[in-house]
């Protein structure tokens, strides 16, 4: 999004990565707190919800097994080569990794991860799943939304077993109309 656009100010501007027991979720606020997204992971179960409150509509979709796969199937592929490069980002010795990703334009960026922070399988049911870290800086696309992401800090403090559990104010919905409730969502910053 161009530097000079308004609604840039809209998008947002960080993410939390919390974890605990096996379990991990991603969450993305913008708009001030109007618009938040999570990401809830349980490979044990292996389950991937993704939870979108904006302003007062509250949806929530959760996918098993076969219907994970089938979704990152749908993405572009990402041909990951390591490197042997290595790079040090908030005190973790990270490996460096090119992904090209197969789309018209064969999008190229780099990806630093750290096998040093105890998450097992933290790209599990992403395009990244073949890196086995956690990823302190890389770039991620969806919803025709190019993100890059950068680790400013890392603390441990307690998670509460909560946080992994849908509210029950959230409509369950389809991956369809996930997509199109998104889709719509980030147009509208545009």
């Amino acid at each position: 999004m161009d530097k000079d656009n308004f609604m840039r100010d809209f998008m947002p501007d960080k993410m939390v990565l919390k974890f605990k027991n096996g379990k991990y979720m991603t969450t993305l606020n913008a708009g001030m707190g109007m618009f938040e997204m999570n990401f809830i992971i349980d490979p044990e179960q292996d389950q991937l919800s993704q939870i979108v409150k904006l302003i007062n509509k509250k949806y929530s979709l959760t996918m098993t097994g076969e219907q994970i796969t089938q979704s990152v199937e749908k993405m572009p592929k990402h041909n990951i080569e390591l490197s042997g490069e290595t790079k040090k980002i908030l005190d973790y010795h990270c490996n460096k990794a090119i992904v090209t990703v197969d789309n018209e334009s064969n999008d190229a960026f780099t990806v630093f991860y750290t096998d040093k922070i105890d998450i097992e399988n933290p790209n599990k049911f992403s395009p990244f799943s073949s890196i086995n870290g956690v990823m302190l800086e890389y770039q991620y696309e969806k919803y025709d939304v190019c993100m890059h992401f950068e680790a400013k800090k890392v603390k441990f403090t307690e998670v509460d077993d909560s946080e992994f559990e849908i509210p029950e104010d959230f409509t369950p919905i389809t991956e369809i109309e996930m997509n199109k409730e998104m889709k719509e969502i980030f147009a509208s910053f545009n």
